[in-house]
């Protein structure tokens, strides 16, 4: 098992399934025996420079535990998802279990 830190952007207008997004990805990952250490919603934020013409996107984070095969599965679920603007998966040494700077800075 390796240990990943994904960050997903959702379109704007689908800032209300935010929440079903997060269920089902948590739902995939918990089924293949993989660890959720850390998930964090960003809420909508702007964006540095406008994608197809968006200049917001609602930010999630998650650190997870999974295996490889199950990994590339997630990313071509992502990219085949309608609701998901932009993703990035980061391939990370250890859990990460603290909450980020980001999510720090929000609930000041």
């Amino acid at each position: 098992m390796r240990h990943y830190e994904i960050i997903f952007m959702i379109y704007p207008n689908k800032s209300l399934y935010v929440n079903d997004i997060i269920k089902y990805y948590s739902n995939i990952i918990d089924s293949n025996n993989g660890i959720i250490h850390r998930l964090e919603d960003w809420g909508l934020r702007y964006l540095a420079y406008s994608i197809k013409k968006y200049y917001k996107a609602h930010y999630i984070l998650m650190n997870i535990e999974i295996n490889v095969h199950m990994m590339e599965k997630l990313k071509s679920d992502l990219k085949l998802n309608s609701s998901i603007l932009r993703f990035l998966f980061i391939k990370k040494k250890k859990a990460i279990k603290h909450s980020s700077i980001i999510l720090n800075n929000i609930n000041k």
